[in-house]
């Protein structure tokens, strides 16, 4: 019986264990931005993930290094970007839905717009 339950007690610490790994978005991803005058912009991410340690690319034409992490089905990341001599800092955050197949979330041109964004894995 001792044996049993402490059997129980192993399957349900590693049960518990698990649940709180981080979703795996690895792969590639349409990006579609709507910001606050409904102006809409696409892309491709592309992440890379290890742990809860986010990398990978963004952009469309260009494409700009990302940095990120991941927590449970939640995830956020940004980069710099450079174009038509603008430069700034883009800033996401979302939440993986359950098929693990879309991420929405917000985004914003730090300091400069705000909006909604929509992820939708490729591969």
């Amino acid at each position: 019986m001792k044996i049993v339950m402490t059997l129980l007690v192993v399957a349900l610490v590693s049960a518990s264990s698990l649940s709180r790994l981080p979703a795996d978005v690895s792969g590639t991803w349409d990006l579609e931005m709507t910001w606050a005058s409904d102006a809409k912009s696409t892309g491709v991410c592309t992440f890379t993930q290890e742990g809860e340690r986010l990398t990978g690319t963004c952009g469309g034409t260009d494409r700009f290094p990302i940095t990120g992490h991941v927590q449970n089905n939640r995830l956020s990341w940004e980069f710099d970007v450079k174009q038509e001599g603008n430069q700034g800092r883009m800033r996401f955050e979302g939440e993986l839905d359950q098929q693990g197949t879309t991420i929405n979330g917000s985004c914003s041109i730090i300091g400069r717009r705000d909006g909604t964004f929509t992820l939708k894995k490729k591969s």
